[in-house]
């Protein structure tokens, strides 16, 4: 299916959004997914919900994802989405130009919205994170993060 999704002619050759990139989550925005990059090479692909105000977190309570290249800290529990992996915005550049909030993690869906599987992710609704739209998936994503020693991601 990924295949799929992103073959592009280029001289017989396919695209994978996973060039470049030897061990990161990449979160595409504009098409609302999220890879999971190992070696160049997708190891997996998500639907994602976004920030409710949009993408380019700059001010707390803005309700917008932010966009850049960030350190991800090991996944934990978390009463309300399952799984929580921790997003280091804003980074250091971003707070000397004044960013502020926090508190910006990839993570599944909301306990009161479990009954929409994975259609949670339809819609933007989040404060500013990354959602994927089950609890299976989240627990893919955190158990793929700890096993790879993942580090990185990269919101663009």
């Amino acid at each position: 299916m990924l295949a799929a999704l992103f073959s592009i002619p280029r001289l017989g050759a396919s695209f994978d959004p996973c060039d470049g990139y030897e061990a990161a989550i990449v979160v595409d925005t504009s098409n609302r997914i999220m890879l999971m990059c190992r070696d160049n090479q997708s190891q997996g692909l998500y639907r994602v919900a976004l920030g409710r105000g949009g993408v380019g977190k700059q001010a707390k309570g803005d309700g917008k994802t932010p966009i850049g290249d960030y350190g991800l800290s090991p996944p934990r529990y978390s009463a309300q989405y399952r799984l929580f992996i921790p997003v280091g915005y804003p980074d250091d550049g971003q707070k000397s130009k004044g960013f502020s909030g926090g508190n910006i993690g990839i993570h599944g869906p909301h306990r009161e919205f479990l009954w929409l599987g994975e259609d949670s992710a339809d819609a933007d609704w989040t404060s500013g994170c990354i959602a994927v739209g089950t609890d299976e998936e989240i627990m893919e994503v955190g158990r793929w993060v700890h096993e790879q020693n993942i580090s990185r991601i990269v919101i663009q």
